[in-house]
């Protein structure tokens, strides 16, 4: 109950948000150590993960083909839609930090696996074991959100997708081993190897260094867990489109233009502009040294100010940046080629930076990184804890759903028009996603005092009714 009271926060302790320094904000959410720890670990797996960018380039250099590649992209994400679709009821009724430790090990497992294999088969089997990870993902976010004080969400959300940024480690280690001359298969294999054993090291940590929490009261299940389990999600999916019916065809439609980028454009820059892999590595790799504090200024915003004019802010660099992607196919350069030169004698290759590529390239990986954690913090700050890991769950069951729908076609259209087409289709949506963002409201329509209320009412009521039972029994 002290835990509980913790990380609910109250309006009579002295703290705001608004009132409190960056810093300040910061030393409150991490005063739980339970929570810290839990974070390194985050921490270290999202910085790994970068490494997913260039599975397209991976699975090409062993033989796989563009078709192949789209297939093996659509099961992994079947996989997961899958995944999370279970994933949510899991983390709602189960221990969230033992599920925790099984998302890792598969991982972990997943990586391992792509170190040594390139037949099809197991390359496939390998991506599966992965997505597996995703039946028990959600319960690591409901864990942290659950620890959180409400108020203080944006900073915490913010510190949380900073493991993402953290992965210009990885990028870093990359470009030195390209630049020793090493062939990209094996930095590819050497990276995944480490990557392995840090998860499985993360997996030892969440297994005998973290405290398990108790799981939020809810509604009695006294039927069966298949019935539970569906009344569960149906109610989930009704109180997340009550809440926010703007933000799910938001996410629906972004979704799938993410999809189709996602499949061009590593391919774009390597094959259609000529980029090598040298330099693709150093645009990530400068991307995420300029997301960072980016990504904590963006959480500290948010509790500040609120999320719908930085929502909209940020989505509207989407379609300037993929504009732009389009344009360096025909203007390479956004400053003098003297200026360049200059800039690889300081450090061979860094006159990237010059490039309309570079740029466009920067603009969507940041802004990604930064639409991402206005989505999660909108979840925190807005929806009952209680059921956050079925919330959670659902809209990224939502996400995955339309993005499923892209790799295979992406793998088509690139297969016989190369990239333009798909960064064209790209464009013309998310032009229409901030066309909806800048015409209607983004923010919940029912507070989330109310909603937990109304829920504290459902499982009171629930619970007299089994007690009810219980005294006809007895007597």
């Amino acid at each position: 109950m002290t835990e509980n009271k913790q990380a609910e926060g109250s309006p009579d302790d002295g703290l705001d948000p608004s009132s409190m320094t960056w810093f300040q904000s910061v030393k409150h959410v991490t005063k739980n150590p339970n929570w810290t720890l839990y974070l390194i670990t985050v921490w270290i797996y999202g910085a790994m993960n970068v490494l997913y960018q260039y599975f397209n380039l991976y699975f090409r250099d062993i033989g796989i083909s563009y078709i192949t590649v789209g297939i093996l992209t659509s099961a992994l994400i079947v996989v997961r839609l899958i995944g999370n679709v279970v994933s949510g009821y899991l983390a709602d009724n189960y221990d969230r930090r033992k599920l925790s430790v099984f998302t890792m090990t598969c991982s972990g497992i997943g990586y391992m696996m792509l170190v040594f294999v390139q037949d099809i088969l197991l390359v496939a089997l390998a991506m599966i074991i992965m997505g597996l990870s995703a039946f028990t993902g959600t319960a690591g976010i409901a864990y942290q959100m659950q620890q959180v004080d409400r108020r203080f969400g944006g900073v915490a959300q913010s510190l949380f997708n900073l493991g993402t940024s953290l992965g210009l480690l990885p990028l870093y280690f990359i470009s030195a081993l390209l630049g020793a001359g090493y062939g990209f298969i094996y930095v590819m294999q050497v990276l995944l190897y480490g990557s392995a054993i840090l998860y499985f090291i993360c997996a030892a940590i969440r297994a005998f260094g973290l405290e398990s929490i108790p799981i939020p009261r809810r509604v009695n299940q006294s039927g069966s867990v298949l019935r539970d389990f569906i009344g569960e999600n149906v109610r989930g999916l009704r109180l997340l489109i009550r809440v926010f019916p703007v933000f799910v065809a938001v996410i629906c439609i972004d979704a799938l233009s993410d999809s189709f980028y996602g499949f061009a454009n590593t391919y774009y820059l390597n094959e259609t502009l000529n980029f090598g892999l040298g330099d693709i590595n150093l645009m990530f790799l400068i991307t995420l040294m300029i997301s960072i504090p980016l990504t904590l200024y963006l959480g500290r915003f948010f509790d500040k100010h609120g999320g719908r004019n930085l929502t909209i802010a940020v989505y509207a660099v989407m379609p300037v940046s993929i504009s732009l992607l389009i344009i360096a196919r025909f203007v390479p350069y956004y400053a003098p080629l003297e200026w360049i030169f200059f800039i690889d004698q300081v450090y061979p290759g860094l006159g990237v930076i010059f490039t309309l590529a570079f740029l466009a390239t920067a603009m969507k990986s940041i802004n990604d990184t930064l639409w991402w954690s206005v989505l999660g913090t909108y979840i925190q700050k807005s929806l009952p804890r209680q059921d956050l890991g079925k919330l959670f769950s659902l809209t990224t069951v939502i996400i995955l759903a339309f993005v499923s729908l892209g790799p295979i076609p992406a793998g088509w259209i690139y297969t016989n028009w190369q990239g333009l087409p798909l960064l064209f289709i790209t464009l013309i949506i998310n032009i229409v996603i901030l066309i909806v963002l800048v015409t209607r409201s983004f923010e919940p329509r029912i507070g989330v005092e109310e909603l937990e209320k109304e829920l504290g009412v459902e499982q009171k009521i629930e619970i007299i009714h089994v007690d009810d039972d219980i005294s006809k029994d007895v007597l």
